[in-house]
């Protein structure tokens, strides 16, 4: 999504739940075996939380102001008759810097929001935002004049302030990217597509949000799914038959599609699933076709070219060499585990007396997986979550974080100080332990409603700055998910996918908070390359899989006991059980979203049959008599950062492995190399090549040999 000011990534990384969607901004001793976090007041913070109390009426009447006052700082700027950096640059800096917060909460509430009428506003501030951005990022004048500051900087790095330096280098490259060195009449073609693009993001992802399709079944057809899952499924009668209301809302589907016994059923809530929001269909073939056009227009002969040349692949032909190996070398090792799992399935149709037709269909997949934990592991999903009840978890994983990176996390509980969007929202001050400095703000938003976005993200609604006075401007960040709500029954209990999920995305989170750099778009996850952009949350995944984290995390939500050793082992065992599958699953992503990006003739393309063929080749499992639609929810090909740039969540999961086996896997709570990894790659941001900041931490050039083992290809 490209000219937002909030940003959001979605955890699709190893063995994880999560999918979908990255949105970049627009030129805008404290570890314990109890492992708990403190709850005092958090009054002291030098900087006050965002408020979030908005109307409909106030929050366009704010966005209006943010444009005309933006709009007459601009307009100021190319009167200036000698610009330089000092009556040029750094006011553009600062103002830029300060934008960020405001117009984050703007455009953030479209996904959080419990009220409809604001969530539209959220809606048409973003698109009057991404429409007034567009105009002022294809500004002739303004290119002009930092064209003229650029012309006496250039090759004069040591001359001035290093930030400042590359500051202006990244103005002058993002103008030229988009095409300010172009003709006139080239230019207004390039805002038109520009336009369009982005009122097509906006519709592909409202569509998403408001999605309230469901599928309905009755008990019989949900036989396998445990009692506690069907509790909190709504239930409908009519005419004596009661059925259960599932949603596409991960906690409603996934169960279904990993323990519903019947086919049938299984087969169902799948292409339920696929075929959702029909509509986002138009807007992302429309998509294809602008983006094609505006990459040549640019000079690219594809718009995988435009969009890699900023990434660390730099090509499309080094990216697809990169998939295209790693999908060879995993086809052996995925067609055993699929003989493996087709036996499962065969002797349990011998079981049931049903006939085996020697078949293995895509909806068979996370069934026959579970299965595989289950029976051959020894592994009960659901009886692990019930070691993992949300809050004592979540406390678990901050104690873990306190103690690695040397920070402090103080929830405000006072509701009259607390500053939140809906009453389910946690509030936590972010304080530097070593330090005792104030860090930042951060948000937790962990439970379904209507309206909500439907993943997990983490979004930046701050980045950290320097103000002109010279004091510190803190980072706020909010992680959104959709876990399980409590019940009458039980609290919200987490599955290991979902405690894999939350560590990364509050991995992020922390790389939101610890930028160190004085200008706001060099700090954060969202200014390094988008294809190593989710390397430091994969890595931080690996803590999920270590013994004595799990044990220490663990607090069975009746009798509060640890988990039992056994439990922990057999789980741990299966880190890579039909991990080949998994992977490539991921890479049928990643080869349709480049198939798509770097086709010249999108009209010619036929999405449907693309989509699934590349299933079944890559992926080796079997669409059976239908074919799905499941590009259509694949927000990720429609963000300007992960178009043509999907690959990257393998890419990223090199540099993940990498940095884990080399500085932790002997001591996974090791605070020196914890402090390092805080201030070598996750504090410096973009200001840096990410290849040298790799370098210093590491204390050599990146290696694929860990990634390589994980796979199980060394």
């Amino acid at each position: 999504m490209p000219f937002n000011s909030f940003y959001q990534r979605v955890n699709l990384a190893y063995k994880s739940l999560s999918s979908i969607v990255a949105v970049p901004s627009i030129p805008i001793r404290l570890y314990s075996k109890s492992y708990r976090y403190s709850t005092m007041a958090s009054s002291m913070t030098p900087q006050a939380a965002p408020s979030w109390d908005f109307s409909r009426h106030s929050l366009l009447r704010k966005t209006h102001e943010l444009i005309r006052d933006s709009k007459l700082f601009y307009d100021s700027l190319v009167q200036i008759k000698e610009p330089t950096v000092q009556n040029l640059v750094k006011p553009y800096v600062h103002h830029e810097n300060h934008l960020g917060r405001l117009e984050s909460q703007l455009t953030f509430l479209q996904h959080v929001s419990s009220n409809k009428d604001l969530r539209e506003a959220s809606v048409k501030s973003a698109e009057l935002l991404q429409k007034f951005t567009i105009e002022q990022s294809l500004r002739n004048d303004l290119f002009l004049q930092f064209d003229k500051v650029w012309k006496y900087m250039e090759f004069k790095e040591k001359d001035y302030d290093f930030e400042l330096y590359k500051y202006v280098e990244k103005i002058y490259k993002d103008y030229t990217r988009n095409g300010l060195q172009l003709t006139q009449e080239k230019r207004e073609k390039v805002k038109a597509l520009r336009m369009k693009l982005a009122s097509n993001m906006l519709e592909f992802s409202r569509n998403l949000s408001e999605q309230k399709e469901a599928i309905y079944f009755t008990k019989v057809e949900l036989d396998g799914v445990s009692d506690s899952v069907l509790d909190q499924f709504e239930k409908i009668t009519e005419n004596d038959v009661t059925r259960f209301k599932v949603t596409f809302k991960y906690p409603d589907i996934l169960p279904v599609l990993k323990t519903a016994k019947n086919a049938a059923t299984r087969k169902l809530a799948y292409i339920g699933d696929q075929d959702k929001v029909p509509e986002n269909e138009k807007f992302l073939i429309n998509t294809l076709k602008i983006r094609n056009e505006l990459a040549q227009t640019l000079g690219y002969s594809t718009y995988a070219d435009y969009s890699l040349d900023i990434k660390m692949a730099k090509n499309k032909g080094i990216a697809l060499q990169f998939l295209g190996e790693l999908k060879d070398q995993l086809r052996t090792l995925g067609l055993k585990e699929l003989q493996a799992l087709k036996k499962i399935k065969e002797k349990e149709c011998a079981s049931l007396g049903t006939p085996y037709d020697g078949h293995y269909y895509i909806w068979d997949h996370r069934y026959y997986d579970n299965k595989l934990l289950r029976d051959s592991y020894n592994v009960d999903l659901e009886k692990i979550s019930e070691y993992y009840p949300l809050e004592p978890t979540i406390k678990g994983m901050l104690g873990i974080y306190e103690t690695l990176l040397k920070l402090k996390f103080v929830e405000e509980v006072d509701p009259n100080k607390k500053s939140v969007w809906h009453d389910d929202v946690k509030q936590l001050a972010v304080w530097d332990a070593e330090k005792c400095e104030f860090v930042g703000w951060m948000y937790f938003d962990l439970h379904p409603r209507d309206g909500k976005y439907g993943h997990a993200a983490c979004f930046t609604l701050a980045a950290p700055y320097t103000k002109e006075d010279g004091t510190k401007s803190n980072a706020v960040t909010a992680l959104v998910c959709n876990f399980s709500k409590p019940s009458t029954k039980k609290p919200s209990l987490l599955n290991h996918d979902e405690i894999t999920t939350f560590f990364h995305e509050l991995g992020h989170g922390i790389h939101d908070l610890v930028g160190q750099n004085r200008v706001a778009r060099f700090n954060g996850p969202n200014a390094v390359p988008w294809d190593f952009v989710e390397a430091p949350s994969q890595m931080l995944e690996f803590w999920t899989w270590n013994e004595s984290e799990l044990s220490a995390l663990s607090s069975h939500y009746k009798t509060g006991e640890k988990i039992p050793n056994d439990l922990v082992k057999s789980l741990i065992a299966t880190k890579h059980v039909d991990g080949a599958l998994f992977a490539l699953r991921q890479l049928h992503f990643a080869l349709f979203d480049m198939a798509v990006h770097t086709n010249n003739e999108v009209e010619n393309l036929n999405l449907l049959e693309l989509w699934n063929k590349l299933r079944e080749e890559v992926s080796l499992v079997e669409n059976g008599d239908t074919m799905t639609r499941g590009y259509n929810s694949f927000g990720h090909i429609m963000d300007d950062s992960y178009s043509a740039g999907y690959y990257g969540y393998m890419w990223s999961e090199v540099f993940a492995a990498d940095m884990y086996y080399t500085r932790f896997a002997a001591n996974p709570l090791d605070s020196e190399a914890g402090i390092k990894y805080r201030n070598v790659v996750l504090a410096r941001g973009g200001l840096y090549d990410m290849k040298d900041n790799l370098h210093d931490f590491l204390g050599r050039e990146p290696s694929k040999q860990a990634f390589l083992k994980e796979l199980g290809l060394d």
